[in-house]
C-alpha cells in the first residue's frame, strides 16, 4: 500500500493514463497533420509522462479534491515539475531537447511554459471529475487475478519496448552526429568567397531537396568549366556533397514505424546538441532538427 492505494491499483492507473495520453496525442497530432502520427518515446501504444503525471496527481491531491482551486494549483505546479525533470533527463540522456516551448511567451528553458501548464491544471481538474472515475470504473471491472497477469505482460513488453527505443534512439543521435560532421566539414570546404553561393544553396529553405541538390551540382559544373585547373578542389567538393546527400536521404528514410522518421513526426520541435557544443557545455547551440534537415514543409515551400 502506499497513501492508502494498492500498488496493483497505481500500476493499473499508470498504464491506463500512458493509454488514453498516447490516444489523446496521437488523436491530436494526427488530425492537426493530416496524417497518421505515432506520437510519444516508445513505439507501442504508451505515452509514459501522461502515466506518471496523471497517477502522480491523482495519488497526492486527492486531499484537494474538495477545493477545485487548489487541486488546479497543485495539478499545474506538480505536472509542470514532472514536465520539466522529464525533459532535463532526456537531454542529459539523449544530450537533445525532445519538445521545445521556446517560442511560448512565459516559457523556462524551452522545457516548460505558462499556457501547457495551465492546460495541466484543468487536466487534473477533468481527471478528478470525469477520467480518474472512469479508469477506476475499468480497474474494479478487471478480476484481480486477470488484472496482474495483464500487468505482468504489459510491463513485460514495455520493458522490451524501452529497451530497444533507447537503443534505435542512441543511434538516431550517432548518426544525426555523424550527418552533421560531414556537414561541418563540406562547409569548411566552401569557406572560400567564391564559394558563397554554394554555401547559400546548402542552408537555403527555398527550394526542396531535390532541388537544393540539382542546384549545387548544376553551379559546381559552371565552376568547374571555369576553373578547369582547380578540378581536384572541385572534385573533392563534389565528392563530399555527394556522400552528404546520400547520408541525408538514408537518414530521413528509416522505417517511419520503428525508426528516424517516426522520431521526426514525434517530436517535430526536437533539438539536438551537437556534440562539441555538449562537452564545452554551450546549449544554446541546440539546433532544431527540422531546420538542420531542411524539412521545408509544402505550405512553407509554397509561401517561400
Amino acid at each position: 500500500m502506499f497513501l492508502g492505494l494498492s500498488w496493483y491499483f497505481i500500476l493499473m492507473d499508470f498504464y491506463l493514463y500512458s493509454f488514453f495520453g498516447w490516444i489523446y496525442e496521437c488523436s491530436f497530432c494526427s488530425l492537426k497533420e493530416h496524417k497518421l502520427i505515432n506520437r510519444g518515446f516508445l513505439i507501442g501504444p504508451l505515452l509514459p509522462l501522461y502515466g506518471f503525471g496523471g497517477t502522480i496527481v491523482y495519488v497526492f491531491l486527492r486531499p484537494l479534491a474538495p477545493h477545485p482551486s487548489l487541486l488546479y494549483l497543485g495539478g499545474m505546479l506538480l505536472a509542470t515539475a514532472i514536465e520539466y525533470f522529464t525533459s532535463w533527463g532526456m537531454e542529459k540522456l539523449f544530450h537533445a531537447q525532445w519538445w521545445d516551448y521556446s517560442q511560448d511567451p512565459y516559457n523556462y528553458e524551452g522545457r516548460i511554459a505558462l499556457v501547457p501548464s495551465m492546460f495541466w491544471g484543468f487536466l487534473s481538474l477533468l481527471a478528478f471529475d470525469f477520467l480518474q472515475p472512469a479508469v477506476t470504473s475499468i480497474i474494479d471491472r478487471i478480476p484481480q487475478q486477470t488484472g496482474v497477469l495483464l500487468l505482468v505482460i504489459i510491463t513485460a513488453v514495455a520493458a522490451l519496448d524501452l529497451i530497444y527505443t533507447v537503443i534505435t534512439t542512441l543511434n538516431f543521435r550517432s548518426q544525426l552526429e555523424n550527418l552533421y560532421h560531414i556537414r561541418d566539414e563540406l562547409v569548411a570546404q566552401l569557406s572560400e568567397e567564391r564559394f558563397s553561393s554554394l554555401r547559400q544553396i546548402i542552408f537555403s529553405r527555398l527550394h526542396t531537396q531535390n532541388e537544393r541538390a540539382e542546384g549545387f551540382l548544376k553551379h559546381l559544373e559552371e565552376l568547374k568549366a571555369a576553373h578547369s585547373g582547380e578540378d581536384s578542389r572541385l572534385a573533392e567538393i563534389e565528392q563530399r556533397f555527394k556522400e552528404y546527400r546520400e547520408r541525408h536521404i538514408s537518414f530521413q528514410k528509416k522505417n517511419p514505424f520503428l525508426g528516424n522518421k517516426r522520431i521526426m513526426q514525434a517530436f517535430p520541435t526536437l533539438k539536438f546538441i551537437p556534440q562539441a557544443a555538449h562537452k564545452a557545455g554551450h546549449k544554446r547551440m541546440a539546433v532544431r532538427l527540422k531546420d538542420f534537415l531542411l524539412q521545408a514543409t509544402d505550405k512553407e515551400h509554397s509561401e517561400s
